[in-house]
């Protein structure tokens, strides 16, 4: 936005007009329709962890719930929706402090500055009420210091309060993790990087029992085994259609033998076509299970082959293994026949390990399996679990090895996070993936100017139409203050959600992340680094090679330009925190979308009942998405604390905002949605933390800088006792508190080992893949064509 444009109300009126129909008519249809379910007792909708997490929520269809979510303790809170969430609530309860400081101060300073002697465009309209409306040198600014005294050093007596909090948690969660957690998680640890020679579970638990002796509970090596998986992924999709194909009232057909599965072929009955589909695959999952200890010891044995044989054939043997037998002069031309076995023993014993009788016979299930076929093996990924936290611990916090290319230990992730599908890949290959995704996103941060400069010239229709050579519109009408203030608000928002898309697939297809949890965070660092970029692109509104260029040739310009910019593009960012405060906040209640799709399903499946599966899914809460949902907080918590000396007003925006959405998000943590894996605050809090301090130094430089764009030294110079109070603390905080709370004390899990006893009765494989798991092969239920009732199970 050009400093001589005089920046109007009418988009931010019209923007809050159309923001107020929206929270009216969804807010209206939440009221009604939870009316209706409380008394039909339909849980579905607005009460969905009733079906499945009823012990750890409050009561269904509380009346008021805007003031039964604000009253419910901190505590209850926690126990209910657990750390992650709860962090998040406080994450939001934070920023609803710190705005309302804000709007304190906002009361102070926006008479201050309309009083201001400024004038120019620049100063007119909604500039009245910000910075620009000060005179450059004016006394006013002291006034500015002052309030940006007060409010720094409130939001750093309000971070400090927050750690404390979350230390004490955090520390709590490790010792004893979460109810719905299974135990042995808290005392198991993800090994990566296996050596070879390491990769059987009964070599895996005599290693750690020689580090940690009688400490050791299970270990499970992660295997390879695609065909496996493909076949477990096809019987699920048979199941499906099975089920789906049962549940009609008449008896569908199937094509089978053409292209195309509707339309080509013979048709036949579908129930029985997937009975015997079903039934074959069966089979050739037992198979394959069959074939994974047998293929793993094979896949060990041929390793033990290639360390004995080198690449041209020839044997490595010691000599003294042969002594007294005759050779010729021909090395490795043997005369007598070598026992082979003893020679793999032999090759193995500089490890102290020597192979178990099962492994010895090795050679007589070699010819009796499909090896190459099955593509099984053993994978370098390992999970291990203690019986006591003091050895998990320890194991987790030294160096098993002095090399770092060998194994590497790490805090198993929450079984119910785990990405099976990418468990097996190794971590060297990880990281060079991620290394090259790095490069891939910074080399997008440079170019993420033109699609934000596309999207940030909407809001100066104008400016399109006279480069397109068509004639321009009155501004003043209402309806260009409606497009120009809501296009370039929806056009961002559906760029970011592309931007979060393309980490998404990146994390989990291309850098093969193991871990909902380790997904989550990469995904929040970049999807924020991008935030960051998109603010200072949009206040820019240009390309930033242009930028770069200018500030090369003239330095002072381009910060003359800069802040100008900054409260030109304030309106912007006021349309934004409209659209995403009430009006969203109510859309998020009323979950029009569910019920919409809800309904679809119903009327589209008018012809047969619901299945089992189709039942269950409906009665699933739904998840929140921390990469996707925490950037979007964070984002606006750089507008406010960036904007509250310059436009003040933006801080009553911001109130507006996080106290609407705490309430909101507690409640539905409350009633609606549940978190699918918990991870102890680091999604949360932790791995925030660093970007809010980012934001807190960066808004201490633009102040400094703009107070010495305004001609005032002295306030300028008094700018920088803030940004050093904010270093000591942040220094501070890092050596006393941060540091500590990645790991257990060994001395506090040596407390909870003396006083619960350690655990011995681990009888769960937690960490079993699921195509090796048969207990989930009891899930598969299909409701038998013949009996039609809900006991009957193929």
């Amino acid at each position: 936005v050009s400093s001589d444009v005089v920046v109007g109300w009418s988009s931010i009126w019209v923007t809050g007009i159309v923001v107020g129909v929206q929270f009216v008519l969804c807010y209206a249809f939440f009221m009604i329709k939870r009316s209706n379910d409380e008394r039909n007792k339909v849980f579905d909708l607005y009460e969905t962890r009733q079906h499945s997490l009823g012990h750890r929520s409050p009561p269904p269809f509380q009346p008021h719930w805007y003031l039964k979510a604000y009253q419910m303790s901190d505590s209850e809170t926690l126990r209910c929706v657990g750390l992650d969430s709860y962090m998040f609530l406080r994450l939001l309860r934070f920023g609803a402090r710190l705005t309302a400081l804000g709007t304190g101060l906002s009361i102070i300073l926006i008479p201050i500055y309309s009083t201001g002697t400024a004038r120019g465009n620049s100063t007119e309209g909604f500039n009245k009420l910000t910075l620009a409306r000060v005179e450059h040198g004016d006394k006013r600014m002291a006034i500015t210091v002052v309030a940006w005294y007060i409010f720094i050093g409130f939001i750093l007596r309000e971070l400090h309060n927050e750690w404390k909090s979350f230390a004490l948690l955090r520390q709590q969660y490790l010792a004893r993790g979460d109810e719905d957690v299974p135990k042995e998680f808290r005392y198991s640890i993800l090994c990566e990087q296996v050596p070879e020679w390491l990769q059987s579970e009964k070599r895996l638990k005599k290693y750690f029992d020689r580090l940690f002796p009688e400490k050791v509970a299970q270990t499970t090596i992660c295997m390879e085994m695609s065909c496996l998986d493909k076949l477990v992924e096809e019987r699920e999709k048979v199941l499906n259609n099975l089920e789906r194909a049962d549940a009609c009232a008449h008896h569908p057909k199937v094509s089978i033998g053409g292209r195309c599965s509707c339309c080509w072929g013979e048709k036949v009955d579908a129930i029985e076509h997937y009975r015997t589909e079903l039934s074959r695959l069966n089979t050739s999952i037992c198979h394959e299970r069959e074939l994974v200890p047998l293929a793993a010891n094979h896949v060990r044995h041929q390793r033990k082959l290639s360390r004995i044989f080198s690449s041209n054939g020839a044997l490595n043997v010691p000599e003294n293994l042969f002594s007294g037998r005759k050779h010729s002069s021909e090395a490795n031309n043997f005369k007598q026949p070598i026992d082979l076995s003893s020679l793999i023993e032999c090759n193995e014993s500089h490890f102290s390990f020597s192979d178990d009788d099962e492994e010895r016979d090795i050679g007589e299930h070699i010819n009796q399996i499909e090896i190459n076929e099955s593509k099984i093996s053993p994978s370098s990924t390992a999970f291990v679990t203690f019986t006591s936290l003091r050895a998990k611990q320890a194991a987790a916090q030294c160096a098993l090895t002095p090399d770092r290319t060998s194994m590497r230990v790490f805090h198993a992730p929450d079984p119910r996070s785990v990405l099976w599908e990418n468990i097996s890949f190794p971590l060297s290959m990880q990281d060079t993936a991620k290394f090259g995704m790095k490069v891939v996103w910074i080399v997008g941060i440079l170019f993420w100017a033109i699609p934000v400069s596309v999207v940030n010239s909407l809001a100066n229709l104008n400016s399109i139409l006279q480069a397109l050579n068509i004639k321009t519109v009155d501004s003043s009408k209402p309806w260009y203050g409606f497009l120009s203030g809501l296009l370039p608000v929806i056009a961002f928002s559906f760029l970011l959600n592309a931007l979060f898309a393309l980490i998404i697939v990146a994390a989990k297809r291309v850098i093969k992340l193991k871990s909902r949890s380790d997904v989550d965070a990469y995904v929040t660092y970049w999807h924020q680094l991008y935030q960051f970029a998109n603010l200072w692109l949009i206040v820019i509104g240009g390309s930033i090679f242009n930028q770069l260029q200018a500030l090369l040739s003239n330095p002072e310009s381009i910060l003359n330009t800069v802040a100008n910019a900054m409260i030109g593009s304030s309106v912007f960012f006021l349309n934004m925190i409209l659209t995403q405060s009430v009006g969203k906040c109510a859309h998020d209640l009323s979950r029009i979308p569910k019920y919409s799709q809800s309904l679809f399903l119903r009327l589209w499946r008018s012809e047969r009942t619901p299945t089992k599966r189709q039942s269950e899914a409906s009665k699933t809460p739904d998840t929140y998405q921390w990469g996707y949902e925490i950037p979007k907080i964070t984002f606006i918590f750089m507008v406010v604390i960036l904007y509250c000396p310059i436009v003040p007003i933006m801080e009553i925006f911001g109130l507006v905002y996080f106290a609407a959405r705490y309430i909101t998000y507690k409640h539905q943590f409350l009633h609606v949605n549940a978190q699918s894996f918990e991870g102890g605050g680091n999604a949360t809090w932790s791995s925030i933390f660093v970007f809010i301090i980012s934001i807190i130094y960066m808004s201490e430089a633009v102040f400094i800088v703009f107070m010495g764009l305004k001609k005032s030294p002295l306030s300028s110079g008094f700018g920088f006792v803030p940004l050093v109070g904010t270093i000591v603390f942040h220094l501070n905080l890092r050596r006393n508190v941060i540091t500590y709370l990645q790991n257990l004390p060994l001395q506090r899990a040596a407390a909870i080992d003396v006083k619960e006893g350690e655990c011995s009765d681990f009888n769960r494989l937690i960490y079993l893949q699921p195509s090796l798991n048969t207990c989930l092969d009891e899930q598969f239920h299909v409701v038998d064509s013949n009996t039609r009732g809900p006991d009957a199970v193929f």
